[in-house]
């Protein structure tokens, strides 16, 4: 027996009874935001947060991949100048420099995968870095995070725009943060809410819900690191 298919949204990637669509807005920025997407980060397709930024900064890009060295629209990018990375470095540069970025590069990825395209794309490594301190934690509530001071992509884009505008370089508000948020709370609370309540016939291996700071198995990987990205 065929398997019964969802009607789905092409545009968030999510079935069209969760769509966030209507939560996404457009938000017109200076710095123009290129999301290097891990391939597994591409396929998902219920929580991946990067694709909701991009969807709410209509001057960003989405470029798939691991190794971007010989990348031709990177490489171009970088080519003419003003681009930046968003990436933990101990002397990295930070939004207090004298020019602001005109691209900043962004690896939408889980740490150890962010950290294996950084490692392979050695044209990023020249790049002046943004570093974010974390001084609160993620509100991907539903995600088991590595470590507290872990963001998803669409909050490490959040708080890279208050830091540029900080230093002049952006003009972010509560009003357009609240925005750009919006749809990635509204996914929260949506799979919370199938958590708490699940419909009859679904299958949750894992018992009832329970919040993910209360789950064994918390890794110390990126115990010491200021940013970590999680799609």
């Amino acid at each position: 027996m065929n398997a019964v298919t969802r009607p789905f949204c092409f545009r968030c990637r999510r079935p069209q009874e969760v769509c966030l669509c209507a939560d996404i807005p457009s938000l017109d920025v200076r710095t123009r935001f290129v999301f290097l997407t891990h391939p597994k980060e591409a396929k998902k397709t219920k929580n991946g947060t990067g694709r909701l930024a991009h969807l709410a900064l209509p001057g960003s890009e989405v470029l798939v991949g691991v190794d971007f060295r010989e990348h031709p629209r990177v490489n171009a990018l970088i080519r003419q100048g003003g681009c930046w990375l968003l990436y933990p470095a101990a002397r990295g540069e930070d939004a207090g420099a004298s020019q602001a970025p005109r691209v900043l590069f962004v690896l939408d990825a889980t740490w150890p995968c962010a950290k294996k395209m950084m490692t392979q794309s050695t044209n990023l490594h020249g790049l002046p870095r943004l570093s974010l301190e974390v001084d609160r934690p993620s509100e991907f509530v539903t995600k088991h995070q590595p470590d507290p001071r872990c963001l998803a992509t669409i909050e490490a884009v959040d708080r890279t725009l208050w830091a540029l505008t900080e230093h002049g370089g952006e003009r972010w508000d509560a009003a357009r943060s609240e925005a750009l948020l919006r749809p990635f709370r509204r996914m929260n609370d949506i799979a919370l809410e199938f958590a708490r309540n699940p419909p009859p016939g679904s299958y949750r291996r894992s018992g009832p819900f329970r919040p993910p700071e209360s789950r064994p198995g918390r890794s110390s990987k990126a115990t010491g690191r200021n940013i970590v990205f999680l799609g």
